[in-house]
């Protein structure tokens, strides 16, 4: 029998000894997973606790309902890598170090949270949805933040002469950032039909490397020649 923690009957001795942060945990692993497989709306909260190995009034008690459950799926993983980013930012002595920070960070995230890109890349399909207007906020107070730390160090570089300007720091962001996501979300299986192999765990850092000199030469005044 799965072990219920804050199960209604104390006499069982199937109940788990409650331990909150470790029921968080538990309770946002189950939620991404569920939240990823079949979106916001046919995720259901019992699933989820059942899933988590807790008792149901334990995820109300915690995030209230689904939209603050979903809500705390999204923020928990985008706060990590958005404070570590910026720390990158402000302590890489040049860009190039921020660059190659930056990037392995990024490969980080992404390869162990495919199931928060499937959340955001399923919540951007219907704009009108809850799951949209609850990504899009925590974007916007988690994410950006770290898009404008990292869009500065660009034009600082521009200004120094060491970024090339014909292209502005927003577009290198955004192509710098779709080569580095890309594989992770819609590109694997695309690839893949192409005849182009997987990256493997043990090919990530290789990979990391490339695409770290693939984004800095691209960056280089030569390359606007």
């Amino acid at each position: 029998m799965k072990k219920v923690e804050g199960a209604e009957n104390p006499g069982d001795r199937s109940v788990r000894k409650r331990n909150p942060d470790e029921s968080r945990r538990r309770i946002l692993d189950a939620a991404e997973h569920a939240f990823a497989r079949r979106g916001f709306e046919g995720a259901r909260l019992r699933d989820i606790a059942h899933e988590a190995g807790v008792h149901h009034a334990l995820v109300h008690h915690y995030y209230g309902d689904k939209q603050g459950l979903f809500k705390e799926v999204v923020q928990r993983a985008l706060s990590v890598v958005s404070s570590s980013g910026i720390a990158h930012m402000e302590g890489a002595t040049d860009l190039n170090a921020a660059t190659n920070q930056l990037v392995a960070l990024l490969f980080e995230f992404f390869s162990t949270h495919r199931d928060l890109l499937l959340i955001i890349e399923g919540a951007f399909r219907d704009k009108d949805s809850v799951a949209h207007q609850l990504t899009a906020k925590a974007l916007e107070e988690i994410a950006i933040p770290l898009l404008i730390s990292i869009r500065q160090r660009v034009m600082d570089g521009q200004k120094m002469g060491i970024v090339r300007t014909d292209l502005s720091a927003d577009a290198m962001l955004a192509s710098g950032f779709a080569i580095i996501v890309y594989p992770f979300v819609t590109g694997q299986g695309l690839m893949t039909s192409l005849g182009v192999r997987p990256v493997t765990g043990e090919e990530r850092e290789a990979r990391r490397v490339e695409v770290v000199q693939y984004i800095v030469g691209a960056m280089q005044p030569s390359a606007a020649a």
